[in-house]
């Protein structure tokens, strides 16, 4: 009985509440919410979703990419923004950790850079479709991965030397000597240089040894090469540097067959070397202790005409080194204020010393033509009788042949500037002195 009485007063409870306007209000909203939501479920099975910043991946497992060796050296893109439709009730399951997006290569089995479509999927194997793809394409370049080795030289710009000095940088060792590097073959082929580079300052007067581990790649051209892609191992490099000692000398040469009393000073004026002095350096401290000049050869006075040049070559033994750049010099005489002139000279003019004893001498030259070359005012000044045309014979053994033509030297009476061209040769003849006998 008390129970019936209370499920009454329950059902009046409700009766009044349906029949407040409050509860009649919100009532039918709640019916509207949930007769809209079983409509669109039934008319509106398509929707829309979008994901950011999805990660792209790349694999070149079981591809002919892959049978040829080659490996993705580089993409121009690691995310895209997706938006995808499909059913409403498959889509509403994914978060953005089921959304995967991947480059596909295809039949590509070739090195180069290419133009790959990007594809979306879902891990759980739900259908939908991809509306939209930001950016649709990857640019990738796909290489060959190699290891190659590379001799190694060294830079170490801030090394310097105290005076008299200087750096034997084609003596300079770097241990080791050669490198491997790894990466794309196309980027190792573009490596023409590797260098091993020290930015240690210091002052050196003697052999120095100085580390570094860091690695510089160079082009052809000398344009430094990213190595981002590339594996270089870590390598502490030991550079020996060796000091040599440098001096500038004098540049001298000699004027041979001068006759006495010639101005040998005067001529030097005016014979020019393209190159006053030279550098030289030597790994012996001593070499240069009591030197201040180097000889480049000698020339003879008669083969100086008035368009007279000649080049001299550099030639050094293996205790110097030249630093100067140059391999030879050019020797010119300036003939302003010089002439030429030719003689005609009898024997008279011609006088034999250190004829042999017991052998009487004839000169068979009767005349000859010089050409006498110096100051215009002496040439001027010079008559025949001024020339003087001596024989030595101090060299020369009679005994092989009575009759021979023997050297010339021409010298010029009271004439200091003046000087012959071209070799002479005089005729001679000899006769032994006949001697009594005695018993």
């Amino acid at each position: 009985m008390h129970r019936m009485k209370k499920t009454h007063d329950a059902q009046n409870f409700v009766e009044s509440l349906f029949n407040t306007r409050p509860f009649s209000i919100a009532f039918s909203i709640l019916c509207a919410i949930l007769i809209w939501f079983a409509v669109s479920m039934t008319a509106y099975k398509t929707t829309h979703a979008t994901f950011n910043h999805v990660p792209v991946s790349l694999d070149l497992a079981g591809t002919p990419a892959e049978a040829n060796g080659l490996s993705a050296v580089s993409c121009d893109v690691e995310y895209v923004n997706v938006e995808i439709e499909g059913n409403r009730t498959q889509i509403g399951r994914l978060s953005p950790e089921d959304i995967h997006a991947s480059i596909r290569t295809g039949n590509i089995n070739t090195t180069g850079e290419f133009y790959f479509e990007i594809t979306v999927e879902s891990d759980k194997n739900i259908s939908f479709t991809a509306s939209k793809i930001s950016p649709e394409h990857a640019t990738v370049r796909l290489d060959r991965i190699e290891t190659r080795s590379f001799d190694v030289t060294a830079s170490f710009p801030n090394v310097h030397v105290t005076s008299g000095h200087a750096l034997d940088k084609e003596d300079v060792l770097c241990e080791p000597s050669s490198i491997e590097i790894t990466g794309p073959s196309e980027q190792l082929s573009e490596i023409a240089k590797v260098d091993v580079y020290s930015d240690k300052a210091l002052e050196i007067d003697s052999m120095y040894s100085l580390y570094s581990n860091e690695v510089r790649l160079y082009t052809e051209e000398g344009a430094l090469l990213d190595d981002e892609s590339l594996e270089i191992p870590n390598v502490n490099f030991q550079i020996t540097i060796p000091v040599l000692t440098q001096k500038e000398l004098q540049l001298t040469y000699d004027i041979r067959n001068t006759p006495n009393g010639f101005d040998l000073d005067w001529l030097r004026e005016r014979l020019e070397l393209s190159e006053e002095t030279i550098t030289l350096a030597s790994q012996t401290n001593t070499v240069f202790a009591d030197r201040d000049t180097w000889s480049v050869g000698y020339i003879k006075l008669n083969e100086i005409g008035l368009d007279f040049t000649t080049d001299f070559i550099i030639s050094l033994d293996e205790d110097y080194i030249n630093q100067s750049g140059f391999q030879q010099v050019t020797l010119t005489l300036d003939n302003e204020g010089l002439a030429s002139r030719e003689f005609k000279v009898s024997n008279e003019n011609i006088s034999v010393i250190n004829a042999p004893r017991n052998y009487d001498y004839n000169i068979i030259t009767r005349s000859m033509t010089i050409t006498v070359i110096g100051d215009k005012t002496e040439l001027e000044n010079l008559s025949t009788q001024d020339i003087i045309v001596n024989v030595d014979l101090l060299n020369y053994d009679i005994l092989q042949s009575t009759s021979f033509s023997a050297d010339a030297t021409v010298s010029f009476y009271n004439q200091s500037k003046l000087w012959s061209v071209g070799n002479y040769k005089v005729a001679l003849n000899f006769t032994e002195q006949e001697t009594e006998a005695t018993t």
